[in-house]
């Protein structure tokens, strides 16, 4: 006899939660069953969802499960992550799987990728299992050949997402899905920074008429309008007279940064407005400021809240769909270092626990949540020696340069994939090198600028799934010496990993307390959601 712990959401916001003892040994049987049983191990735990995520309509599909064992000493889960960093947004399709020491206690091994251009930065991003580089053109780290390989399009500004079985993309003032165009650029102004979310194709119309930034007056001075555009896949272009447009207070504003956050999709302007589309309407929830900095970098579900990276605290402040609220020591400052003009650039949920990269000192922090305390990961950068005597990195041998603070060090990419999580550097902006212009970078110093890091924690596993029209069943394995996922009686991903916490998983593992669909992931926002426990 074993528990068996079922959870069953029928549609958004109306869940029922039961637990129930049985003696059979599966709810879901067939291929998924057998292929996961063929996974050979002294003690295993398989975990089994069976999921509808409805219609894709880019919403954040969230939390599956979420377990803590009976000695308290581990916690497992499952999810899609809702994040979003500068400029580019998390693969909404692939499902995390981790394993999380309750006492923080992580092992963190680093290695130094190739560099995928010559430019002083690159950012990355995540689609069907691939991490690709941007800035120069766009670039796939092939793990095989352990290159980047050449693909079509403008590194500077494309981006793409999956939508159900198709591909969404963002160019220059351009919409495509599936390679055919659904919105056309404007006739002035352009079409800046898109988002997909909740069946509406945002973003935003910028023109600036090559003014500075300056109080709206009136369109033909310039502007910057919201767009919230109804569109779903199979409708051939997006109908611009249906659009929900709001007028911002600023000529100019755009943004680093959207966020969804359940039936709202939020973004925050480059100049401090703070603006949420629900229920067919925009409002303003923070007004813009001239001459006042508050940008927001970041955006990601964690529980039942918003994490933000902003600046110039360099902390990231949580949104619960009514107010922001600064988190004191989120994460902290790096010792030795000046506490001034801090920017969190990117947040990831790694092994369940939470990253952040922060500039202008290239930080990476790790939060675990059960322990509820920060960890220094590690600084990205070997130079310069930290000094709290200047802001950013190299302020005195720049000094007089027409961007100052060039050489301050980003964290520009936080991309889960496999059992890795993949982290890139920046400039502050992706520039050619001179060695004429900036000598106290040479002879390779300035190679720091542009790498890509593969770090890895035993205990994560991700990988990409495939689109199902209806139901789709996942499994989770948990062995001694690796983690599996299987979708549908197809092996996804396997990671092999030693030491402590493959000790710890050779063990049965036995839970008291299973949740399906909430989690670290934020509420699961498909239509339902089962599941079961089992050491076979």
């Amino acid at each position: 006899m074993h528990w068996v712990h079922v959870w069953r959401q029928d549609r958004p916001g109306r869940r029922v939660g039961y637990a129930i003892v049985t003696m059979l040994a599966v709810l879901t049987v067939g291929p998924a069953t057998a292929m996961a049983e063929d996974d050979r191990g002294a003690h295993r735990t398989i975990i089994t969802v069976t999921c509808d995520r409805g219609a894709d309509v880019g919403q954040s599909f969230g939390t599956l499960f979420e377990a803590r064992t009976g000695d308290g000493s581990l916690v497992v889960g499952a999810g899609f992550q809702n994040a979003y960093n500068t400029r580019y947004r998390a693969d909404r399709h692939a499902v995390q799987f981790f394993v999380r020491p309750t006492d923080g206690d992580r092992r963190l091994t680093t290695s130094r990728l190739p560099r995928p251009n010559d430019l002083c930065g690159t950012y990355l991003y995540g689609r069907d299992g691939v991490v690709r580089s941007t800035y120069g053109t766009i670039k796939a780290w092939d793990a095989e050949a352990r290159n980047w390989q050449a693909e079509p399009g403008d590194g500077g500004t494309n981006e793409t997402m999956r939508v159900g079985n198709g591909v969404l993309a963002f160019g220059d003032s351009r919409v495509t899905y599936e390679g055919r165009t659904i919105l056309d650029p404007p006739e002035q102004g352009s079409y800046q920074l898109f988002f997909y979310a909740n069946g509406h194709l945002c973003f935003y119309h910028v023109n600036r008429r090559d003014g500075a930034y300056r109080p709206y007056m009136n369109d033909d001075d310039g502007f910057s309008k919201l767009h919230a555009c109804p569109w779903k896949p199979g409708e051939a272009t997006v109908d611009l007279s249906r659009a929900v447009v709001m007028t911002l207070p600023v000529v100019g504003e755009t943004t680093f940064a959207w966020g969804q956050f359940g039936d709202q999709v939020v973004t925050g302007s480059n100049i401090g407005g703070f603006y949420v589309f629900e229920d067919t309407t925009w409002r303003m929830l923070l007004e813009p400021q001239l001459n006042v900095s508050y940008q927001l970098y970041s955006t990601m579900a964690y529980h039942d809240r918003l994490l933000m990276g902003q600046y110039p605290t360099g902390r990231v402040f949580a949104y619960d769909g009514r107010q922001i609220t600064d988190l004191a020591g989120w994460p902290p400052t790096m010792e030795g270092v000046s506490g001034s003009a801090r920017e969190a650039q990117t947040t990831a949920i790694y092994g369940g626990d939470v990253f952040v990269g922060v500039w202008p000192w290239g930080e990476l922090w790790r939060y675990n949540p059960d322990s509820r305390s920060w960890a220094f990961a590690r600084r990205m950068f070997d130079h310069p020696e930290l000094s709290a005597r200047i802001v950013h990195p190299y302020d005195v041998e720049n000094r007089g340069a027409a961007v100052g603070n060039q050489w301050g060090q980003r964290v520009t990419g936080l991309v889960p994939r496999g059992a890795d999580l993949f982290v890139s550097t920046s400039a502050k902006w992706p520039c050619e090198w001179d060695a004429d212009a900036f000598p106290f970078l040479a002879p390779d110093k300035w190679q720091s600028y542009g790498s890509v890091y593969r770090l890895n924690m035993p205990g994560h596993l991700a990988a990409p799934t495939s689109w199902t029209d209806g139901p789709t069943t996942l499994q989770f394995v948990i062995a001694g010496d690796h983690l599996a996922i299987f979708q549908d009686g197809r092996q996804l991903a396997r990671s092999d990993f030693t030491g402590p916490l493959a000790r710890r998983l050779g063990e049965t593992l036995e839970f008291n307390n299973v949740t399906w669909g909430n989690g670290i992931y934020g509420p699961f926002r498909g239509q339902a959601v089962r599941g079961e426990v089992r050491h076979p």
